[in-house]
């Protein structure tokens, strides 16, 4: 027998309407990883993945290549997980609980540099990779070392296989004087949007044994 699951009707936040959340400075993609060999006195050498998340330049003395600006992709990330949280606190909001369905967009302000002449940022970084970085700094904080995690809820979901459906504005832009360099975060309660969704899936039929 076939019976038509009852869809609940009232939206996590009580919105009919998306949010939109403006964070501001350079979009970063998230932190790539490579191995490095970690060497003690009287201990076995080890393999131990690290994040890239440094920038290199020449230096005009030593004409050799060094290291600078460490961390500031997950700086980047870290200003995202902040901007949310503070939005949503100051409206009394709450983050999507666990398989709670939610429809994201993300709209990137890139700076442009003088020396590039593309009409739009077709180039690296990778959307992807942007939308990567924005994701993992929303999702919940996992304990650590026997430390709770500071997130434990989630900052604007509690994980990030919530994200079902895109709503707009999506995409990279250059960044302009109206549209500094940042982001805008679109998010909605999927469940507000379910005629839209619909077109696609019919409503679902569980078979019952």
């Amino acid at each position: 027998m076939c019976i038509k699951m009852t869809k609940p009707r009232t939206a996590h936040w009580g919105m009919d309407a998306p949010l939109q959340i403006r964070v501001y400075g350079e979009p970063q993609p998230f932190p790539k990883t490579h191995t490095a060999v970690i060497e003690r006195p009287g201990q076995q050498s080890r393999l131990v993945p690290v994040a890239t998340d440094y920038r290199t330049r020449t230096n005009p003395y030593t004409h050799k290549t060094e290291k600078y600006d460490r961390g500031y992709k997950r700086a980047w990330m870290k200003l995202v997980t902040q901007t949310v949280h503070r939005y949503l606190v100051d409206r009394d909001l709450e983050p999507f609980p666990k398989n709670h369905p939610v429809a994201i967009g993300c709209l990137f302000f890139l700076t442009k540099s003088p020396s590039c002449k593309l009409l739009y940022p077709s180039q690296p970084p990778d959307e992807d990779n942007l939308i990567y970085a924005v994701r993992n700094a929303l999702k919940r904080t996992t304990e650590k070392k026997g430390r709770p995690g500071r997130y434990p809820d989630g900052v604007l979901f509690y994980e990030d296989d919530q994200i079902m459906w895109h709503v707009g504005p999506e995409g990279m832009v250059w960044a302009t004087e109206k549209h500094p360099p940042g982001l805008i975060i679109t998010v909605q309660d999927a469940l507000q949007i379910q005629d839209e969704i619909e077109e696609w899936q019919p409503s679902v039929q569980t078979v019952l044994i």
